[in-house]
Order: C-alpha cells, then structure tokens, then sequence
C-alpha cells in the first residue's frame, strides 16, 4: 500500500510540475472542471512554490517511517521531486528578472511619457529583497499603518438587491487623492472583492484612494446588470468623494478576468445612458484601465475552429443563451465594440501560461485598441505568468504590480499637468 502511494504522490508531482510551464487541460475539449483544476494547480503550485516545498518535505518525512526510501524506488522518487522542485525554482529565478524585461517593453511601447522621472516602486531585485513574510502570510498586506481599510459599505440598497463595497485609503483625507476603481472576478457567477487586496493597500499607501466593489453575479441576472451594478458604484464613489479626500475627477478602473473584462467596459461605455438607468445624467467618466488577464472574446468558444466548451457554458448563463438566440447582447458585452477615439489610455497584462484566457484574445483587443490610436496604452505579455498571479503577495506578484503603480501614477500625472494643476 505504501508503494502504491508513494509512486502515485510522486507520479502526481511530475504532472503538477509540468502544468505550472504548459497547462495541460486543452480548452478546445476539457470540461470546466478538468480545466479549473489545472488552472488551480499550476497556479498554486507556481506562486507558492516555498510553501509546496514544505509540504512535500513533510509528505517525504512521512514515508521515512516505512522502508520505501531504503529501496531503489524510493531514491528514484526522490530524485524526481527533487528536480521538480529545481525546475520550479528555476521558474522563480526568471520571474525574479521580470521587472527588467517589463521595463524595456514598457520605454518601446510608452517612451518619453515612460522615461520620465516617476516616483519608482521598489522591486525584489534578488531573493533577499523579497518580502517573504508578504509571501507566508498575505494578511500582513492589512497591517500597513499607513492605510486605512473600511470593509462593507453599501452603496446600492433597493429591491432586495443589497450592493457593498470596501475602501482603502490614506490616513490623510483632507487632501484630494486620484482613485481607483477595482473590479474582481469569477466568471461572471462568484468572486469577492478581497480579490485584490496587495495592489489596493500599495496603492492607498502610495495615496490612492481605492474602491473595492461587489456586483451581482449570473445566472440570476444576465449582461448588462453586471456593468450597471459597476456604475451603480461609481455614482456612489463620486457622491462620496469628499467624505474619503477622492478626487472625483481622476479615477481609474481596475479588474482582473471577469473583472477585467467589466473595467474595460467601464472605461469605453463613459456616460452611455443605456447602462444608467435611473441615473442617466451621473458623470460615470473613467480616466485610465488596467484590465488583468481579462476576458474580450465573446464569440470564438462557439465556433467550430476555436472551441471553448467549458467558456461557452459559462457565456449561456451570462448573455441567457448562444450567440445565434443573443446576437444583440454578445455584440453589447464586446468590449472592442465600444472602443473610440475617446477611450482613456489603456494598459493590458496577459500571462502566456493562462490556462483560462489565452495570450491571443488579449492581443486581438490590443490590435483594435492600436486600431483607434488610443494614447498611452501598452501590452504586456509576461512569460510563465499564470491567472490569478496578483490575488496574492507572491514573488510573481510582488514583481509585477509595480509596473502596474507605475503606470497609474504617470496617468494621474499626466492628468495634473493636462489640467494645470502641476
């Protein structure tokens, strides 16, 4: 029995190592559950590689207890984990030189307007820099005391439908401080809004003030309430600026997945009455976006050429049906549908290795956003990146996000000199 166990685990150790590099369900005929379940293993295993290490050291310690590691099986076994372990360290030390690549695409992309002398994040630049207690315990992102965090406040409480939302801000709320707008996912059907926690408290460390919101979720409602509970926020955040020293004429949208797929609809729908209901002449203006690993293809799951069963099921319950019965509502969810002369300037991050959204649909939204010439925008493509990298304060996150400041502060400073007041 213990045999039988000990080449399962370790059988079990070579597929999960060699899904955090290439996930190994295929979108074109796994079922959600086969893809989700690669997903969460390559994810977990990828970004919290110091915590697997230590579990699968406690699992060898265990079988130290019986004579399996006095056989030849047993050190075979263990040279497999061991070089798994190596190889996935190896991942890390690459990770760990991201920033330096991101910079180079960041000057090609941006330029001048990325060349000047913004206040820089700190970045690991070597494993002593890494914030390793981050790392162990991501409940120390709440302790900085130089934030304050105000959990579930409601800001839509009408028809049984009660919405609420969380704040992360600066100690400091006499002073107008530019905003932030995050929008979290999954899948349109579940999701919380602590989702993304590590870029709201830098943020608000950084003097942000950043709005984590809630929406409802299908299939009990289908596109567009998900937006319309969004904008049901805004108009909140914008009643409520002075009260949390925001300054309601610079603020931002961010989202991850799902979630970035609503930010990006936030940021091309500006003021369109049609997601406003009830509130048409509320100033719902966005002035930036940063959509992660978001979703933008509404219609290829569908086709016979690019099969995607398990998104498919998922857009049903979205949209109330196929593209063929919803024609209208999947041309509405299009994000690229919207995009106009008139979109705020736009930064799109993709891993290569997501095993939910792939590095195409990213790239054909950024071919169209190049299309309208939309300024200040850039595309970052991050190798062995998986979904979910920034939910938490990994060493993939840790060296990700601050390209992700960076860039909202040159937006929010370009802002202040275009307004005159810089």
């Amino acid at each position: 029995m213990v045999t039988i166990l000990f080449i399962f685990w370790t059988l079990g150790s070579i597929f999960i190592t060699l899904n955090v590099f290439r996930p190994l369900a295929k979108r074109s005929n796994s079922s959600f559950q086969v893809i989700l379940f690669s997903f969460v293993m390559s994810w977990l295993v990828g970004d919290l590689l110091p915590q697997w290490i230590i579990l699968n050291t406690g699992i060898i310690l265990l079988f130290s207890f019986s004579d399996i590691l006095n056989q030849p099986l047993g050190w075979a076994g263990l040279i497999v984990h061991l070089s798994g372990w190596i190889i996935l360290m190896l991942r890390l030390w690459i990770i760990l030189y991201l920033p330096e690549r991101l910079e180079h695409k960041m000057e090609e992309q941006l330029g001048v307007q990325w060349n000047k002398k913004y206040p820089r994040p700190l970045v690991p630049r070597n494993i002593l820099e890494i914030d390793w207690e981050c790392w162990f315990n991501p409940n120390t992102v709440f302790d900085d005391p130089r934030i304050e965090i105000i959990r579930d406040q409601v800001f839509y409480n009408e028809a049984g439908v009660q919405l609420k939302l969380d704040i992360y801000r600066p100690l400091n709320t006499k002073k107008k401080h530019p905003g932030i707008l995050q929008i979290h996912g999954g899948a349109w059907i579940t999701g919380s809004k602590r989702q993304a926690s590590f870029l709201m408290t830098r943020m608000a460390a950084r003097g942000w003030v950043c709005f984590s919101v809630s929406y409802r979720f299908s299939p009990d409602i289908i596109f567009p309430e998900h937006l319309i509970d969004v904008k049901r926020a805004l108009r909140w955040i914008r009643n409520n600026a002075e009260e949390h020293g925001l300054d309601p004429d610079f603020i931002v949208t961010t989202g991850g997945s799902a979630g970035g797929h609503l930010a990006a609809m936030m940021a091309l729908t500006q003021n369109r009455v049609e997601f406003q209901p009830g509130f048409e002449k509320m100033d719902t203006s966005i002035h930036g976006c940063v959509p992660i690993y978001g979703v933008f293809n509404f219609h290829d799951p569908f086709e016979n050429q690019t099969p995607y069963p398990a998104k498919a099921r998922v857009l049903k319950m979205l949209c109330g049906g196929t593209p063929k019965k919803q024609h209208d509502r999947y041309e509405q969810i299009t994000p690229a549908n919207w995009i106009s002369g008139k979109a705020p300037p736009f930064l799109l991050i993709q891993g290569e290795t997501d095993a939910l959204v792939s590095t195409s649909e990213t790239y054909s939204f950024w071919e169209a956003l190049e299309a309208h010439k939309v300024p200040n925008s850039a595309f970052l493509s991050l190798p062995l990146v998986q979904h979910a990298f920034d939910i938490l304060p990994s060493l993939t996150a840790q060296c990700i996000i601050p390209t992700i400041e960076r860039y909202l502060i040159m937006l929010h400073e370009n802002h202040l000199y275009n307004s005159g007041k810089k």
